[in-house]
């Protein structure tokens, strides 16, 4: 089922429509500012389960969240001083930064040295979601099983994960790239991919 939204300004009608459907356990297609995303609650393990088995990911995978701001980021990981820093230079943006999780988050959604991915997109969709829900996304790119190829569009979600989706939020085409994956939880700072978000700052 598509949703069309607003990519500007999200309808609060039906961005409260959409988090019924996350309250229930739902997994659903969102726009961000580098592909779409499926995306979930992070305390709702059945949805978390659900999104794994639709990307074919490994169930030891750590996921992503998507965040309103570094504030909400640092409710719920370990962020020290450097890294508050950073990520005030670069986010919102298209930049997924792997932090140290605090005990606020579900162990089932982090790897065994308790690290986690956190986006802030710079698109108005992902944002009106978390803040509706008052808590983090898990998300994780649409990116086809067979083709590895990331789905910028919502007519491409719809055909690939269709069957498995509560619904898919259609904000329009989106970039289409993935974003740049910035590892934080060692001494120094690690570029892990280099995507849509500049990195010539951070190598």
């Amino acid at each position: 089922m598509i949703i069309q939204m607003d990519e500007q300004h999200p309808s609060p009608y039906r961005v409260e429509r959409i988090v019924t459907f996350l309250e229930d356990d739902g997994v659903v297609a969102i726009p961000t500012d580098t592909t779409y995303a499926l995306a979930c609650l992070p305390d709702r393990k059945t949805a978390v389960d659900k999104l794994r088995a639709l990307r074919r990911l490994d169930a030891n995978k750590p996921l992503a969240l998507v965040f309103n701001d570094i504030r909400h980021i640092s409710e719920y990981t370990l962020l020290d001083d450097f890294s508050f820093r950073l990520l005030r230079r670069f986010l919102p943006g298209p930049y997924c930064f792997i932090l140290e999780a605090n005990r606020k988050l579900p162990r089932f959604i982090s790897d065994k040295r308790k690290h986690i991915g956190v986006r802030v997109p710079a698109h108005a969709i992902p944002q009106a979601l978390v803040a509706a829900v008052n808590r983090p996304l898990i998300v994780t790119s649409a990116i086809d099983p067979t083709t590895d190829l990331p789905l910028n569009d919502p007519w491409s979600v719809e055909d690939t994960f269709g069957h498995g989706l509560s619904a898919v939020l259609d904000g329009g085409n989106v970039p289409g790239g993935v974003s740049s994956v910035v590892d934080l939880t060692g001494d120094e700072v690690r570029v892990i991919r280099e995507g849509l978000g500049d990195c010539s700052d951070l190598a």
